[in-house]
């Protein structure tokens, strides 16, 4: 589980210094509003990278403390992933709204 979280938040790193300029259907932040224009999609690409970094650097240290005190801890790592996800969903598209 550690080697997982370790390359998704290398992933989330790429997605903060290498941002999609454009709305595409491959690389980037895909719910909601954020293709409805290129104004939003910056934004929410902006706050998803940031919130990803968070989020899998928080599981991350989650999933180390488990290894390390050699328990099974994956219900844990799992619940912060769900609960870091719907809260990073709610503020990006509350943010995204305010543009409107």
């Amino acid at each position: 589980m550690t080697l997982v979280i370790s390359i998704l938040l290398i992933f989330a790193i790429i997605l903060k210094l290498f941002t999609p300029k454009k709305p595409n259907y491959l690389l980037g932040y895909q719910l909601g509003s954020a293709k409805k224009s290129v104004e939003h999609w910056k934004i929410a690409n902006r706050y998803a990278a940031n919130y990803m970094i968070i989020i899998y650097t928080l599981a991350l240290v989650i999933s180390l403390i488990f290894n390390y005190r050699k328990y099974d801890g994956e219900i844990w790592i799992l619940t912060t992933l769900v609960i870091g996800f719907i809260l990073m969903y709610v503020d990006i598209e509350k943010r995204l709204k305010k543009i409107d």
